[in-house]
């Protein structure tokens, strides 16, 4: 019986570390050189709501994980005839807390080095910004497993630390009378692409188990009204 409880406990505990050594869960965003970011009339602008939009993030490591939010600084979107043409949004850097350390300590720690030149340097970078380069239907021949179900594929150019790169993730896009709501499923950028290096086994070599995932899980809610 001893033995029976023992190899159970072992299964428990090598099942727990092997969940905690996976990357976060997510499509891999298709990640390449900044694209044209095409100019729209003013007319058909519509201002994001800051306050009903949000990115939320989640970071992983062999000894668990951290998520959080962030919040959105101002945007603009373009829409013509019930048609999203494109736009932007500010990522205020500033903002970024952390949701799962509920000691004040650690979490200023935590929040201190996230804000650090290790991870994103916000004293000198203290926006981030996202340009949409090109908006399509999502393929409905594609298999798709998320909750929540794209409508469309968005290309955009994303900025972190002063570095551009273009970046594809899907997202469900619903128009009204109103404007625009639009909520991604989590997907995944690796933070190396924008010199977000600390602790990353592909750049260190001599890390062991003490490192973070390259990945991190992105998730945008975003708004007009």
């Amino acid at each position: 019986m001893k033995t029976k409880i023992l190899i159970a406990s072992f299964v428990g505990l090598t099942t727990l570390l092997a969940s905690c050594m996976q990357n976060p869960q997510g499509e891999k965003a298709k990640t390449g050189e900044s694209a044209k970011v095409e100019k729209f009339d003013a007319k058909y602008k519509q201002d994001v709501s800051p306050s009903k939009s949000s990115i939320e993030w989640l970071g992983t490591k062999p000894t668990g994980t951290h998520h959080g939010t962030i919040n959105l600084k101002k945007g603009e979107i373009y829409i013509n005839d019930g048609k999203l043409l494109g736009g932007n949004f500010i990522i205020d850097m500033n903002s970024i807390v952390i949701l799962d350390l509920k000691d004040p300590e650690m979490n200023q720690n935590l929040l201190n080095h996230l804000k650090s030149p290790d991870f994103f340097l916000v004293d000198s970078f203290p926006i981030a910004l996202f340009e949409f380069s090109t908006i399509t239907p999502f393929d409905k021949n594609k298999v798709s497993t998320y909750e929540i179900k794209p409508t469309h594929e968005i290309e955009g150019n994303l900025t972190i630390r002063g570095i551009t790169k273009n970046i594809s993730f899907p997202a469900y896009i619903e128009m009204t009378d109103k404007g625009l709501k639009a909520t991604t499923p989590q997907f995944l950028i690796n933070r190396t692409n924008w010199n977000v290096n600390y602790g990353s086994k592909s750049i260190f070599n001599n890390l062991k188990d003490n490192f973070v995932h390259d990945e991190i899980g992105i998730t945008i809610k975003l708004s007009t009204y």
